[in-house]
């Protein structure tokens, strides 16, 4: 599985990438046929606080699966992020078994 990580403007850690790299391997347990993945990074001002913004791509056959949110830290959104499409996978999974 290919994984693009994009933080237009921002300078994002080895660690926060660390992590994403992680939580996207564990996808791949759930479903072995996904082909590629792509994240995107946005901080936003907000005039009384900040958020930071996580979407995420996920392709599998015949389709793609998306999830975004917004939090106060970039691991929050992610972790929200990671359950949406997590639930997405099941689902996805469990239809494409049901025409079989």
């Amino acid at each position: 599985m290919e994984l693009t990580i994009e933080s237009p403007g921002l300078q994002t850690g080895a660690n926060l990438e660390s992590l994403i790299q992680s939580k996207f391997n564990d996808l791949k347990n759930i479903y072995s046929r996904i082909t590629n993945s792509l994240v995107v990074l946005r901080k936003e001002n907000d005039d009384r606080k900040k958020y930071f913004h996580v979407e995420a791509q996920v392709a599998v056959p015949q389709k793609t699966l998306f999830a975004n949110d917004k939090a106060e830290t970039f691991e929050i959104a992610l972790h929200k992020v990671m359950e949406d499409l997590e639930h997405q996978l099941h689902r996805y999974k469990e239809e494409r078994n049901h025409f079989r």
